[in-house]
């Protein structure tokens, strides 16, 4: 079994990550799942969440998904695919937590489906900001 696994993560938009990683968490849409160089060959649809990468340094790297497919081959490859996806260090946590304060007003005044779509997006944002940082 390989020690590490090459991890692509890409979205709609752009090519967020690539690297050689150790362990790879994620929210599937059927829960949180776990995989490790060796995983058998899966396609897993996922939810909005966080995904955590344990590179083969030892260092954590975060990744707001939202939505999306992971895929696992038979070799050591696996790819995320997301409609969105950003590193948290690559977040504007003023800029995100002004977002999530308007979004807070409007649905005070307005219960907005795609308003608490885009407050959870925020949330999220956030969320992997701060794991980076602890």
């Amino acid at each position: 079994m390989a020690a590490t696994m090459q991890v692509e993560v890409v979205s709609a938009e752009s090519h967020v990550l690539s690297g050689d990683v150790r362990e790879l968490y994620a929210r599937s849409v059927e829960g949180e799942i776990g995989i490790l160089p060796g995983h058998q060959p899966a396609v897993i649809a996922l939810d909005i969440g966080p995904v955590k990468l344990v590179m083969e340094d030892g260092s954590r790297e975060f990744v707001a998904v939202h939505r999306g497919v992971l895929y696992v081959d038979k070799g050591s490859k696996v790819i995320v695919l997301a409609d969105l996806a950003e590193l948290g260090s690559a977040v504007d946590v003023k800029r995100a937590e002004a977002r999530k304060a308007d979004l807070e007003r409007r649905l005070a005044e307005d219960d907005d489906p795609s308003l608490r779509s885009s407050l959870r997006k925020q949330d999220l944002r956030l969320q992997v900001a701060r794991m980076r940082e602890s």
